[in-house]
């Protein structure tokens, strides 16, 4: 009898373990879907990358969104390839990628526009945020929000603090943001 009761009792603690677990996650710091697949090994192709950008300052000497768009979809794929991430012809299970990137362009002394166009300085940084989806087989696996960033070009902290404190921010310091953006954006991937 008291065995039968323990029984029933594991059978039941077992049954509710089970129903409350959570799935595996195979795509971490991707969030899985509830129906994921393990697939290995873990190769990538970009399927799309969308990007919002946004600035309060008129600034025709820098790259337009199409621009700027282009370059993060060539510079995701050089940097997928030079990892070793990149699905070729011969991948039987590529991870198709979907990039939607936010990008605020920041210029010192932006908010004192009403000083004059004087007090408006020039590049400091981007403020950067991007979701990115994988699917598989037209199926979701995992998706990913990343917190805002702000970028940091190819110099850091110091470099961007006496970039915004001499105001010599230019076109080619966005580019620098970019691509060390991109850098974040695969560092983030499964592999």
């Amino acid at each position: 009898m008291k065995f039968n009761q323990y029984l029933i009792l594991t059978v039941m603690a077992v049954i509710t373990f089970t129903a409350n677990a959570k799935p595996t996650q195979f795509y971490k710091p991707y969030k899985n879907t509830n129906t994921v697949e393990n697939i290995q090994p873990k190769k990538y192709l970009i399927e799309s990358v969308s990007v919002n950008l946004s600035n309060k300052v008129n600034a025709p000497s820098f790259l337009t969104q199409d621009q700027i768009e282009e370059r993060y979809l060539q510079n995701l794929k050089n940097e997928l390839k030079s990892k070793g991430l990149l699905a070729d012809e011969l991948t039987t299970q590529p991870i198709s990628l979907s990039f939607e990137i936010k990008q605020k362009r920041v210029f010192a002394g932006e908010d004192l526009k009403f000083l004059g166009s004087k007090a408006v300085g020039k590049y400091a940084h981007s403020t950067l945020q991007y979701t990115s989806t994988m699917t598989y087989d037209n199926k979701e696996l995992a998706n990913y929000v990343s917190a805002e960033k702000i970028s940091l070009g190819k110099s850091g902290s110091l470099g961007k603090i006496v970039r915004d404190l001499s105001g010599s921010g230019k076109p080619e310091n966005e580019l620098e943001d970019i691509d060390s953006f991109v850098q974040f954006i695969i560092e983030q991937l499964p592999q």
